[in-house]
């Protein structure tokens, strides 16, 4: 009981924040990755993570532009739930195969070592992309377009992105 106290308190500035900044499709989460994949499953939505860390103006900037923007905000509210990862963090996060590991462990898992990072599953707990950086409103809506309307299956991104950017 105690370590679900204390999430939650590490967790409290995080909902604080996002409901300040309005952040609709950020999942209040307990880091429990194969459980939030379930939800977004249930709502007939993906899952995507954003890695960051404290002090990261890059990740600053995506919460204060791009997840502000109303389109933004829509499309990935229908089709989207995000959870935050602290590259730095030490909370447990239980992996979509179910392993405990750390958020530390877990980025480095995954090979994130700057920030932000987004990394988008398929319903069924497959990574089919990681972007890197921080994204303009626009191109952030065609990612979330390439990963809904399946593009992942058969074409690269980068070329979904310049085909479509137009």
């Amino acid at each position: 009981m105690r370590k679900y106290i204390f999430t939650l308190i590490l967790l409290l500035p995080l909902v604080c924040m996002s409901a300040v900044l309005s952040i609709p499709f950020l999942k209040p989460s307990m880091l429990n990755l194969k459980e939030d994949l379930e939800d977004a499953k249930k709502e007939r939505k993906y899952l995507f993570i954003m890695f960051h860390q404290e002090g990261c103006p890059f990740c600053d900037k995506m919460r204060k532009v791009t997840f502000q923007d109303k389109n933004v905000q829509d499309y990935f509210t229908k089709h989207f739930y995000m959870v935050e990862i602290d590259i730095r963090g030490s909370n447990e996060v239980v992996d979509l195969d179910g392993k405990k590991m750390t958020e530390r462990e877990f980025a480095h898992k995954y090979g994130v070592r700057l920030t932000p990072v987004f990394m988008f599953f398929d319903q069924q707990g497959n990574v089919v992309a990681k972007v890197p950086g921080y994204i303009e409103p626009k191109e952030f809506i065609l990612i979330g377009r390439y990963i809904v309307e399946g593009h992942y299956k058969n074409m690269n991104l980068i070329k979904f992105i310049r085909e479509n950017s137009k």
